[in-house]
Order: C-alpha cells, then structure tokens, then sequence
C-alpha cells in the first residue's frame, strides 16, 4: 500500500481484517457459500499476518541500523519519519545519535593515524606484545631492524637469535636490559626497555630497542683515551727517575772505579732504594688495576636502606670521631628496600665517607650528611654530601677514570669501583659539585619488585 502515514497503515489492515472476517464468518454461518468465506478467511489470515509484519517493521529496521553502526557503517540512515509525525521526532533523534557516533568514529580514526605515525616517526624501534605473544604493534624503525616487513608472534625472533624471545618474555614492567645481536652480520648492542599497561580488560607490552653501538664505541674511545693518558703520566712518573738513577749509578760506578772514592757505595745505595720505591709504587699501581678487573658478583637480596646507614656510621665512627667530622643520617619517605649486595654497597658508601673525610681536611667546620629518600621519579637514592671546597667543573668528568686523582697518595681506583659495583647492582652513581659549598655523590637502584 501506498500510504505513508503509520496509523492510516494499520487502521487500513485491521479494517480490511475486520471486514474479511466479517464475510467469512456471515457466509459459513447464514448463507449457503462455500467459497466466499474460505476465501475471505485466507484473506484475513493474510491481512493479519501482513499487520504483525508491518508493525514489526519499525523494529526490523531498527535492528539493522543498530547493527550497521556496531559494524562502523555510517551510510545507512533510519528512515522512519515517513511513517507519519509520530515517527519524525524518533527519527530526528536517531539522525542526531547517527551523528554523535559519526563524530566518534571520525575522532577515533583520527587519533588512531595521529599514533600511528607518532610512532612511525620516532627513532627507537618499537614492538607491542599482548598476552598471548602475539605481536599487535611494529613500526617503522623495527622493520628496518629486524630485516623483516612484520612479526606475528614473538617466537619469530628465534630466526634473528634464539635467545631473544626467552629475554624479552622475561621483561617486566620497568625492566631494562643489554643484548648483543647479530643481524644479517652486522653486530648490534640493543638496550631493552618494557613498559606494561592495559586496554579493554587485556593486558600488552610495549618494548622499545635502541641501538648503542655506535655511541658505546664512542665512549670506549674517550674512556680509552683518557686511561692512556693516565696510565702514561703514571707510568713516566715513574720511569722517568728510575733512568736517571741508573744513569747516576753508572756514573758513580765508572767515576767510583777509577778515583777509589770510598763516598761511592753510599750513594749507590741511596740510588738503588730510590730504584726500589719507585718500583714498589709501579707494582702498587698494577695492583690496583687489577682491582678493577677482579669484581666478585654481587649477591643481590632485599637490602634496607635504613640498616645499611646505621652500619655504616658504627663502622665510620672512630674514624670520623678522630678527625673531628660530624656525620648525620637523613631517612626520608618511609621504609626503603633495594635489590643489591649488601657488601659491595657498604663498600661504596665507606669509600664515599672516607673521600669526604679527606675532602675536608683543614677545614674549620666539618659535616657530612648520609641521606636516603626518593628522588622525582620514585627511584630509591642514598646521597653523600659534605660541606667541603667541592671539585672544579673541569674535573668532574674525570673523577670516575681510573687512576686519576688529585690526592698525593691515592690510588685513583676507588670511584672507578664505586661505579662498577653500582653497575653490577643495576644502578647508578652520579656527583653534584660546585667550587667552595661542598659535594653531593648520589646513588640511585632500580626500584625493588
């Protein structure tokens, strides 16, 4: 039927219902047809089968527009106002919803392709994992990588090393890690960092690759550099003397033999000790270097930080006491635990308390302060401050090189250790210093799971 108005359609049926059913029941029942009424009767079925069919309409195509928008198609309007007024203001609200998830989807594909070629763009490869080990992420500088245009699933990186796939499934949330690869030949030193989160009740995985070959080649050069310098001028300090003692002694020899001095054999020996000293300290500077290369590995367990300080002032007390220092101990933010080596740890800190023990030699006020906290991005510290002269600027990059110092005895290894044994404990040591108002060595571990 032709009519567009909704009741008109339906008074319309039941009407013609009605007066169908009104012949098939006057024909059985008062008259002799037998046709008649067994045809209105079909046509009564009909038109009521029809009724149900055309007031059900509405929620057919309601359905299906429900089901275009759950599939993202937005072409496909609700065209129901045609159905009279009473229609015309659901419809509107249908259109305006229509609208709203057009907006939606447009936003949501927006920010989809913003993320997309944020993360194409940046230059840390890039693999996102979910659960499963499925690979759901990899951008561009992956690709280029791992020689591969995608991943499925993790365990394809057992192609590239059969190790991988074991190391970055071990990866925790914060966790960082230091691979050595080899891809396609080429030699690869990658820092590994995860970070976890979770989206629509699942969890993922992003893991990022940064390839620091180049920039650790670079810094072994400098550092190489900077030991040679100062195994050099060690070394010709004392090969320097030990020369010209041997010259002396050949002199004194050939002058002694030929004028029967009898003042000969003492300066001999005076130049054979001074010979002997410089060859002790030679052979104490191969030990020290040797100290450097000998590290035991750390037997890491939970450590706190609280203990640790208190220990380390009973140890430091009769030395502090007798060279008149003050030494005060700050714990701030609540119980501190790390993941470390308990020794290894006290023997930074007594390095560091003793270096600023001397740091403040002749100074009027001496005063140390031992503090442990949290530093901004919620890492556990300890730091080591005095009230010291500080360190000049231009030497602040060297403290840590091995063997050099600026004390007359010194060794120049003790900060060398400090920074491995912080290395072997998965953290750092850093120094904070300015000319005349003192220094600050800090210590930051990788937070304890």
């Amino acid at each position: 039927m032709g009519f567009s108005n909704f009741r008109a359609n339906v008074v319309l049926r039941l009407t013609a219902f009605a007066a169908f059913t009104f012949v098939a029941i006057y024909g059985y029942r008062s008259t002799d047809w037998q046709l008649t009424p067994a045809v209105s009767a079909v046509l009564a079925v009909l038109l009521l089968v029809e009724l149900i069919r055309y007031v059900e309409s509405v929620n057919r195509e309601l359905t299906s527009f429900l089901a275009f928008v759950t599939h993202d198609d937005f072409s496909t309007g609700f065209p129901i106002g045609r159905k009279g007024r009473v229609f015309k203001e659901l419809e509107q609200a249908y259109k305006l919803l229509l609208g709203k998830f057009r907006q939606l989807n447009e936003a949501r594909e927006l920010n989809h392709r913003y993320l997309e070629s944020l993360v194409e763009h940046v230059s840390v490869a890039l693999i996102c994992l979910d659960d499963d080990g499925n690979v759901t992420l990899m951008n561009r500088q992956a690709k280029m990588l791992f020689r591969t245009p995608h991943l499925h699933r993790l365990h394809s990186l057992r192609r590239i090393d059969p190790t991988l796939p074991a190391q970055l499934g071990s990866l925790g949330d914060g966790d960082r890690t230091l691979v050595r690869l080899q891809v396609d030949g080429e030699s690869m030193q990658l820092v590994l960092y995860a970070t976890e989160f979770q989206l629509l009740d699942k969890r993922y995985r992003i893991i990022s690759f940064q390839n620091i070959r180049d920039e650790l080649e670079q810094r072994e050069v400098d550092f190489s550099q900077k030991l040679i310098k100062v195994l050099t001028h060690e070394i010709m300090n004392s090969v320097t003397p030990i020369i010209a003692l041997c010259k002396v002694i050949e002199e004194t020899v050939l002058e002694g033999a030929a004028a029967q001095d009898e003042e000969a054999p003492d300066d001999l020996l005076r130049s054979v000790a001074s010979i002997q000293a410089r060859g002790d300290g030679l052979l104490r500077f191969v030990q020290a270097y040797g100290s450097l290369t000998s590290l035991p590995k750390p037997n890491r367990r939970r450590v706190e930080l609280d203990d640790l300080l208190r220990q380390t002032v009973t140890l430091m007390h009769p030395a502090l006491k007798a060279s008149g220092v003050s030494l005060e101990t700050q714990v701030s933010g609540g119980p501190l635990e790390v993941e470390a080596d308990p020794e290894q740890l006290q023997q930074v800190l007594i390095n560091l308390v003793n270096n600023a023990v001397e740091a403040l030699d002749g100074r009027e006020s001496r005063r140390i302060v031992l503090s442990a906290g949290r530093n901004p991005q919620g890492r556990a510290v300890v730091r080591v401050a005095d009230n010291g002269p500080g360190i000049d600027e231009a030497r602040l990059d060297d403290i840590f090189v091995p063997f050099y110092t600026t004390k007359r005895n010194g060794t120049g290894v003790g900060l060398s250790v400090s920074r491995q044994i912080m290395f072997l404990n998965r953290g750092l040591i850093a120094v904070k210093s300015s000319p005349l108002q003192g220094s600050e060595f800090t210590l930051e571990f990788k937070e304890y799971a």
